[in-house]
């Protein structure tokens, strides 16, 4: 038997031999396993990082699509290679798998997409690889969506008042913003509505708006009283925003109102009957002064109602002495000869503290601080009604404007002031480039 024996002992040495090759086989593919996954994770975080700066340039692209001081794409690039540089996270510095970046912009579209490429270097698992470069890429798209934008601006008579002329440079800076959004004018929709004592849509809301937006603009002369509160209802009406009521959120156009004034509101527009006819008209309730201010004390006793088109005074009507609009010969305490009475019907609404709804010969002053409240009151609520539609207010004060009241009507945070009519541009301008970067997604 001792054939048997070695012949047994030569396929143990064999066995042996076969097992320690297969463990050394499997051992290196463990290696090359582990090295692997130690490296993944450094892959990805190149993986990541490259997705995160395609992104930043297509966003930026995106906002500044119509900004006519850059080229778009470039800045794309220039943003993408600033949050990935070359040899960042251990790529390469140069030569092969070295990042790059292009991209691509399409103003009508308002599209921008940048695509990166880079190759993650292994180091590790570098014996296990056929090259030792991990080639990886990434794009990033962003689309900025259609607007509607209305601008709302006081023409009223303190605009004119001053040096500069305020109103001069109201003209140089709503120009201006209407300018900033000049390649996207076929997609996005703009309007213009301007207000002293009456109310003019001086551009429908509508595409192609740069030309006849500006040439409106440039007609636009101080004068009369500040209807605030219905200029902003009319944003709402014909010729104003779309209506988006069951339209889903997703799908909605981003809406934007931006208010423009000088002083408070000093007229209203509302229902009032003289002498048994019933006038849909404007009231006016202080004197212009360069502060535009609403003064209850210079009430205007002796002043009439005014048509809301026009501005033109209904010549044959009154405003006071209040009443209900039918009783003649009453006399009160001003001066001058006997008149009829005006029903005020918005006093069903708000009267006058102490007063009934008709109740006649109500003291001046008594009137002219609910006229003030009244003409400032229906302005907010008419605001209120416009951001209850996810409208987005800006409001933008000149000079020593009522804070309070332009912030009430713009949505938080969103009420900026020029102390100078100087420096309504640089505002203007601002307003635009932020309104740019809501709309990019």
């Amino acid at each position: 038997m001792p054939g048997r024996n070695v012949q047994v002992k030569r396929l143990q040495k064999e066995e042996a031999g076969t097992v320690l090759i297969a463990f050394a086989l499997f051992l290196f593919v463990l290696l090359g396993f582990c090295a692997i996954g130690m490296e993944a994770g450094r892959w990805y975080m190149v993986r990541a990082e490259l997705s995160k700066s395609v992104d930043a340039g297509a966003l930026a692209a995106a906002r500044n699509i119509s900004n006519p001081y850059v080229t778009p794409g470039t800045l794309a690039e220039e943003f993408a290679a600033a949050n990935f540089p070359s040899g960042y996270l251990g790529t390469p510095g140069s030569g092969a798998g070295r990042v790059t970046f292009t991209a691509t912009v399409d103003p009508l579209q308002g599209r921008a997409e940048v695509v990166g490429n880079v190759s993650a270097t292994a180091i590790l698992a570098r014996p296990f690889l056929l090259s030792g470069l991990v080639p990886t890429s990434s794009r990033g798209i962003a689309q900025k969506k259609e607007v509607e934008i209305m601008l709302v601006l006081d023409r009223s008579g303190s605009m004119g008042m001053g040096r500069p002329v305020p109103m001069d440079q109201l003209k140089a800076a709503a120009s201006g913003f209407v300018e900033y959004f000049r390649t996207t004018q076929e997609t996005d929709k703009m309007g213009l509505i301007s207000f002293s004592t009456a109310v003019t849509l001086d551009r429908p809301l509508g595409t192609n708006y740069v030309t006849d937006m500006q040439t409106a603009i440039g007609r636009m002369s101080a004068t009369s009283y500040t209807n605030a509160e219905d200029a902003l209802d009319q944003a709402d009406g014909p010729g104003g925003f779309t209506d988006q009521t069951g339209v889903p959120g997703d799908q909605r156009v981003q809406q934007f109102l931006i208010f423009f004034s000088d002083g408070q509101p000093t007229a209203f527009r509302g229902r009032f009957g003289y002498r048994g006819t019933n006038y849909d008209a404007v009231a006016v309730g202080a004197t212009v002064s360069s502060t535009g201010d609403c003064d209850p004390n210079a009430f205007a006793t002796g002043g009439t109602l005014y048509n809301p088109g026009t501005g033109a005074p209904f010549s044959s009507t009154r405003v006071y002495p209040t009443g209900d609009g039918t009783t003649a010969q009453i006399r009160c305490t001003i001066n001058g000869p006997l008149q009829y009475t005006t029903r005020w019907y918005i006093f069903d609404t708000w009267p006058v503290p102490g007063y009934p709804a008709t109740a006649s010969c109500i003291p001046s002053r008594a009137l002219g601080a609910q006229f003030c409240y009244i003409a400032n009151r229906l302005a907010l609520d008419h605001a209120a009604e416009l951001k209850a539609r996810n409208i987005v207010i800006y409001t933008i004060g000149l000079g020593n404007i009522d804070a309070p009241f332009m912030q009430e009507i713009a949505n938080p945070n969103l009420y900026y002031r020029a102390p100078t009519s100087s420096q309504l541009q640089a505002i203007f301008q601002q307003v635009a480039q932020e309104i740019k970067l809501r709309l990019v997604q």
